[in-house]
């Protein structure tokens, strides 16, 4: 059984999020673990001092109870669509929310976290501050942020930014193997080098990707766009059906020069095409 954690704040984009799991793990058998992380509301030291221990146990009790009811009234609604072989685990935590995502990840052996992402500016919101942002950057295990505004399609194409400069290993593209092999998918391997050859280091690390790829469609496509964001929002636009980008977390400088710049909240791919971020396997 595949292990994907969901966290919610039963938010519009947490819930598309759900839903988007769902649909792309259709024919897989998964726990799907529904994760609600609570605090009880900031309280100022004289509040607290009215407050004796068992009031605030009280409180925590009808958090809990809040956050049950919350899921189990989301699981409710998906049962038209749930599969036999999906299973809905709910987690209901007091807790600082990354603190409570590591537990788990642990604890239950996920696999892979699915998260949401807001609106227009989801892309700005995802890496500056935000939940999403901090599991990516925080944990090491893989994550897909899907898009407030994206609908679940088939990934028929799903593009992989490299620079080949990084070794990859079969532990590392699990994931993105997986997913293609489900959906027959095609990968565009799109390189950013302002060079015109590649060094050794890149033919190296190229060749052992091509291996890794070879049971499935792949072709290689090169950008040498100076400006990384804008290219690969026309890469996308040009290509009319990315429906996932795929990127191993290790190629920080991506990350900085996709997500750090005011005009990220221009970029249209932002807004509509989940990405999945794959940590190198330690």
């Amino acid at each position: 059984m595949k292990n994907i954690l969901l966290p919610t704040d039963f938010s519009s984009n947490s819930l598309n999020a759900i839903h988007y799991a769902i649909a792309l793990f259709n024919k897989t058998p998964c726990n799907f673990y529904l994760l609600n992380v609570f605090k009880i509301p900031y309280l100022t030291n004289e509040a607290l001092l009215e407050n004796d221990a068992s009031q605030l146990a009280k409180m925590e009790s009808d958090l809990y109870n809040s956050s049950q009811m919350g899921m189990e009234e989301i699981v409710k609604k998906l049962k038209i669509k749930v599969k036999s072989y999906h299973q809905f685990k709910l987690l209901s935590d007091y807790n600082l929310f990354m603190n409570s995502v590591k537990n788990f990840i642990k604890e239950k052996s996920i696999d892979l976290i699915i998260m949401g992402t807001k609106g227009a500016t989801g892309a700005k919101e995802m890496f500056m501050g935000s939940n999403t942002g901090d599991v990516i950057m925080k944990t090491n295990c893989n994550v897909l942020a899907v898009p407030e505004n994206a609908s679940f399609n088939i990934p028929k194409e799903i593009t992989f930014p490299t620079d080949f400069k990084i070794p990859y290993k079969k532990e590392d593209l699990d994931q993105l193997v997986e997913i293609s092999e489900i959906y027959q998918s095609n990968i565009r391997v799109l390189l950013f080098d302002n060079k015109e050859f590649l060094d050794e280091e890149q033919k190296i690390n190229k060749k052992a990707l091509h291996n890794y790829l070879k049971k499935m469609e792949h072709s290689y496509h090169t950008l040498t766009n100076t400006d990384f964001e804008e290219a690969l929002n026309c890469f996308t636009q040009s290509r009319g059906n990315i429906d996932m980008i795929a990127i191993i977390a290790k190629h920080y400088n991506f990350f900085q020069r996709l997500f750090f710049k005011p005009k990220v909240e221009a970029l249209s791919f932002h807004t509509k095409i989940p990405l999945l971020v794959l940590h190198k396997n330690k």
